[in-house]
């Protein structure tokens, strides 16, 4: 069984209305179908999440594969909600790391923003207490499960999803310590594609990130 995760085109990071594709995050989805399409899959079974990012991603990725089959649509493969987990965890995460500034602030400049999000990931890995939000458990379980439904056989899945989804599966597939999507999390470039094959009872890591079709056209972007 073979998975393809493909992380959604870039979005408005920045802006009130994030989940939607910039223009450039549109051309890099058509740019992401036609190099799936040049990989010759053979009929796959297509999923994305619900988030409208990824449903735009999924579009483009059609158009530019030249598939007119439908796609299924999970929540499951939904990104992990940073929302709820920045204000649960940001003010442990600034404290651990000697740092005293908003995830506004930190947003305008990578060299803060990355390791302190980096630590509040670890933090809500580790399960340390947070009033609201998904546990970790449940984001695991939700993709856990989401994979058991659209994977069957030797059918291929091409599933479209998010940066966190792809760090964690990655993570596993190495046999990696969970927390080491923490840092993975940050090297899954917009519409890059992870492959990863079901063999011997378990998922094995066959490419991550693969990102020369954006590469080539000076399309890669990270947010």
């Amino acid at each position: 069984m073979d998975l393809y995760l493909l992380r959604h085109g870039q979005a408005m990071f920045g802006s009130q209305d994030y989940d939607r594709l910039s223009d450039l995050g549109h051309q890099q989805a058509r740019c992401l179908g036609e190099e799936i399409g040049s990989w010759q899959l053979g009929p796959a079974t297509l999923v994305s999440g619900d988030l409208r990012r990824q449903q735009q991603t999924l579009e483009g990725v059609c158009h530019g594969a030249g598939l007119v089959q439908g796609a299924a649509v999970d929540a499951g493969f939904n990104e992990l909600e940073v929302s709820e987990l920045i204000p649960g965890y940001w003010p442990a995460a600034c404290k651990r790391l000697g740092m005293a500034m908003s995830p506004k602030e930190a947003s305008t400049d990578m060299r803060y923003f990355l390791p302190l999000m980096s630590e509040a990931l670890r933090l809500w890995i580790a399960e340390h207490p947070s009033e609201k939000g998904e546990s970790f458990r449940q984001f695991q379980q939700r993709i856990t499960d989401a994979i058991a439904t659209h994977t069957c056989g030797s059918r291929p899945t091409v599933a479209v999803t998010s940066g966190g989804v792809i760090s964690l599966l990655a993570s596993q597939a190495m046999g990696s310590d969970v927390t080491h999507m923490a840092e993975l999390i940050h090297q899954v470039n917009n519409c890059s594609i992870t492959h990863l094959r079901y063999a011997r009872g378990q998922w094995h890591l066959q490419a991550f990130n693969v990102n020369g079709h954006l590469r080539r056209q000076q399309m890669l972007t990270w947010r």
